[in-house]
């Protein structure tokens, strides 16, 4: 019993620092969004159609909201 719980706890454990692991996008001009050049140094598979789809208010920047939901809808990683 002990061992299952154990067994139980870690991969529970794995599992949750899996889903925590996120590529970190760097803001290098500071101005608060992410370009497509900003995004491609943290995604190099990242193209113009994807930025697109992620950029929802196609203000030509994705913002922390659109980034998040990139990345929980699993357009990224």
């Amino acid at each position: 019993m002990k061992f299952r719980t154990l067994a139980l706890s870690f991969a529970l454990a794995l599992g949750a620092a899996a889903a925590q692991a996120q590529v970190a996008v760097s803001d290098t001009d500071g101005n608060g969004t992410f370009s497509i050049e900003e995004m491609t140094a943290a995604y190099p598979d990242m193209s113009a159609p994807l930025f697109s789809q992620i950029d929802v208010d196609g203000s030509g920047e994705i913002d922390a909201d659109e980034l998040q939901a990139a990345r929980e809808n699993g357009l990224i990683g």
